[in-house]
């Protein structure tokens, strides 16, 4: 199953689009670390909670006309349903993966999912 979270109307980027954790590489931090942190954040869940399945090459994403993002795929594993949602996002799901394209996602999306799981997943 995998984590969808809906984008707040207080956010300025995607709003009310379904996504993933997301969020920016800040302060040195490598991919990986700001996953966590962002896990954290996002979802209330530890990184003791969560199991690092795999990454997957960076993906260019066009946020908008003027500007693009590099997404860093990871996929994690946990065993906590509940999460603790933050302010900026306001419904969470866990859906199969062939359920994506049933909601509205953000951009490539679609694309991060089929670059971390086998096609048969």
């Amino acid at each position: 199953m995998l984590l969808l979270l809906k984008r707040s109307s207080k956010v300025s980027v995607n709003p009310g689009l379904w996504c993933g954790v997301a969020g920016r590489i800040e302060d040195n931090m490598s991919p990986e670390e700001t996953a966590y942190k962002e896990i954290l954040e996002e979802t209330g869940l530890q990184e003791n909670m969560l199991e690092l399945l795999g990454s997957a090459p960076p993906i260019l994403v066009e946020i908008d006309s003027q500007n693009e993002a590099l997404v860093y795929p990871f996929l994690f594993e946990t065993y906590t349903p509940n999460i603790r949602l933050d302010w900026e996002h306001t419904e969470y799901l866990w859906v199969r993966p062939d359920m994506i394209g049933h909601f509205e996602m953000v951009p490539r999306f679609g694309d991060v999912v089929k670059a971390l799981l086998p096609p048969n997943k």
